[in-house]
């Protein structure tokens, strides 16, 4: 006999994420996997070059920016150039993951995975 088990998401009700760029999934493991097929088209160094990956990012991006307390410093900082996959030797596991690259040439790291955790939360 099978447990009452749901492997996908918690036990509670799926979130559904809404993003600015029109894109939309009905609950966050849907969206965790966009991201993740969307980083492993990449390398490491490559500049984000698909329009539409761009504009997925920039909006997961500002959903993220949006719950920082204000005058918390933003990933987005004076304006987002471009995004760029890069390995991140700052944090454990050293792993690959998006940089946004901003304006003015500084860069930051970018967790989709918390930036989804954020949307998710502003759905409930």
């Amino acid at each position: 006999m099978i447990d009452n088990v749901n492997l996908g998401e918690s036990m509670g009700k799926a979130k559904p994420i809404f993003l600015t760029s029109g894109r939309h999934w009905s609950k966050k493991g849907d969206a965790r996997a966009h991201f993740k097929d969307m980083l492993s088209r990449y390398s490491a160094g490559d500049r984000v070059n698909d329009p539409s990956d761009h504009a997925d990012l920039a909006a997961l991006l500002a959903v993220y920016d949006s719950v920082l307390a204000t005058g918390e410093p933003t990933k987005a900082g004076c304006g987002v150039s471009h995004f760029e996959k890069r390995w991140d030797t700052d944090h454990p596991g050293y792993t690959a993951c998006f940089f946004v690259v901003r304006t003015d040439g500084t860069s930051i790291d970018f967790s989709t995975i918390k930036a989804l955790d954020v949307a998710s939360d502003k759905a409930s």
